[in-house]
Order: C-alpha cells, then structure tokens, then sequence
C-alpha cells in the first residue's frame, strides 16, 4: 500500500489534514515505514520544530559562535519579546510531540498532528518573518569584525 493510501484511510479514521497539505508541510515523501505512518509523521513535525527552535534559541541565548552573534543583534528587546512568544508556541508543541513521543499509540500522534496543523498556518507566518529578518542581517554592515577580534 503506498503511503498516500495508507495516510487516506488514517485521514478517515482521525479526522486528518489533507494528505497533499502534509505532504507539502513535512515532506512525507521520504518516509520508508507506512506500518506506523502517524509515528513517522509526528517525528517528521517534530524534527521541523525542533529545528525552528534551535534557530530562535540562537537570537534568544546566543552562542558565542559567528552567525549567533551577528543574528542575536538584529533585534532589539521588545523584539526578542515577541520572538520568545514564538518559541514558547513552538516548545508547546515540541513537548507535546514528546509526550506523543512516550505514549506512542496511533490515536496520541493524530492527535498531535491535528493540534500541530491548527497552530502551524500562524507559526509559520511568524517564522517566515524572523526568518527573512535572519537573512536581511546579512546583507547589512556588520561589526562583527570588531566583536570577534583577529581570527588568523
């Protein structure tokens, strides 16, 4: 059974997404194991927040590596507030998939990703800007030369 028949007939059973929603989302393409489709989903989303969050946590708590330096600048406090609320909504929903995670039945992970895909439309607006924010710093001056000292 392909993977998309197979997600058809969970989409019935749970009240799923769109299969080609997901599919665009999350790439469901590369999953190789139907047997547990909704657990192969609920990692896909969860390796997809989990990414997400580490980018944010690198502008929030800055590493002392190039690219966290220069990121972590662009934005001033009250940025960083509405930045926090973004990744708070993201460690929700990345606990949640840990939760899903430990509890693994497949009625747990539909549940995860429904909840996930009423939530992703608006957090991925706001990725969308923080992100193009990331990328626009780079096409500024910059002073990290001065920050970082003689690197050779």
């Amino acid at each position: 059974m392909a993977i998309k028949d197979k997600y058809d007939d969970l989409k019935k059973k749970y009240d799923l997404p769109e299969y080609s929603l997901m599919e665009y989302e999350f790439d469901l393409n590369t999953i190789d194991d139907e047997k547990q489709l909704l657990k192969e989903i609920r990692k896909k989303i969860s390796d997809k927040m989990e990414y997400f969050t580490k980018l944010i946590e690198g502008v929030l708590q800055p590493d002392t590596n190039a690219i966290c330096m220069h990121e972590c600048k662009v934005f001033d406090d009250k940025n960083k507030d509405k930045i926090y609320g973004l990744f708070t909504k993201m460690m929700i929903l990345h606990r949640n998939a840990d939760l899903a995670f430990l509890n693994t039945t497949e009625k747990n992970d539909a549940e995860f990703i429904k909840s996930c895909m009423k939530e992703w439309p608006s957090l991925k607006k706001e990725l969308t800007l923080f992100v193009q924010t990331l990328k626009d710093s780079w096409m500024n001056e910059t002073e990290l030369k001065e920050d970082l000292g003689y690197m050779g």
